[in-house]
């Protein structure tokens, strides 16, 4: 019997897939003709909402918060790959102007941590003249094994990009400040960076040193994980008091196009 370490891992893993299998069949239910058709949830989609019944904004519906084109990129992309996790649709409302912009140009688009490759194939989906490159270890998140969370992300990233245009990837496997520099001194410039790699504020201020230097003037850099600090942590483990000292750094040359879950700047022309 496992004990220890192995019996936490094995128990994660195992609330993991169960909480996979109850997404699937809510997903599944809601799919489904019954749901759509029952009478009793038909009249309530088609009853006049009122004031009183009005459920709190915090409370949204799923069909009310639904985004139609994050929804589209759930069934044509995510369904076809092999992916374990899903911690980037979410994002897609926010990104949508920036895609918008760069639909039917030959963009440069810049990633740094890939892990499945799931933002990637957002960014080879959404555009498909754009040429992306990825800078990874492709060794999955040290530390969350225990999650049950694939550390082997190598072989997952090349079969999902390569379902929708792996030729137009350039896949780099190694540490941001071990790749970064190369990219400097060649003189690539990109239309759009996404930081994601490390969230240690160090590391984090690295990525955004350099992605700053690679970042083209009108390009759009997004940093992802912007959120508070919790109470009591050490601010060295957490990406907010790296991006906010970047962001006081460079306030004078972007523009500011968001500031929640993801810190989203346009470098000034």
């Amino acid at each position: 019997m496992a004990e220890g370490p192995d019996l936490t891992v094995s128990e994660n893993q195992r609330l993991k897939r169960e909480v996979r299998q109850l997404n699937q069949r809510v997903a599944a239910l809601e799919s489904s003709r019954w749901w759509r058709l029952h009478p009793r949830f038909l009249l309530r989609r088609l009853r006049p909402r009122t004031t009183d019944d009005a459920p709190p904004s915090s409370a949204a519906t799923p069909e009310r918060a639904a985004d139609p084109v994050a929804e589209r990129f759930r069934r044509e992309v995510f369904a076809r790959g092999r992916f374990t996790e899903d911690w980037f649709s979410m994002h897609i409302p926010a990104w949508e102007p920036v895609m918008r912009e760069l639909e039917g140009r030959a963009a440069n688009v810049l990633e740094l941590g890939s892990f499945e490759g799931l933002s990637a194939s957002w960014v080879l989906w959404r555009l498909p003249d754009a040429r992306l490159t990825c800078v990874d270890t492709f060794a999955g998140i040290e530390g969350y094994e225990a999650y049950g969370i694939t550390t082997d992300t190598s072989e997952a990233f090349d079969h999902n990009v390569a379902l929708f245009d792996g030729q137009r990837t350039h896949k780099l496997a190694g540490e941001t400040h071990s790749v970064l520099p190369a990219l400097v001194d060649a003189g690539d410039q990109f239309d759009l960076i996404y930081v994601d790699a490390s969230h240690l504020a160090v590391d984090v201020l690295a990525d955004a040193a350099f992605a700053w230097k690679l970042l083209r003037p009108g390009g759009v850099v997004i940093f992802d994980d912007y959120g508070l600090v919790p109470p009591g942590d050490d601010p060295l483990d957490h990406p907010q008091p790296a991006l906010n000292a970047f962001r006081e750094l460079v306030a004078s040359r972007v523009d500011i196009l968001g500031a929640d879950r993801q810190l989203m700047l346009r470098k000034k022309g």
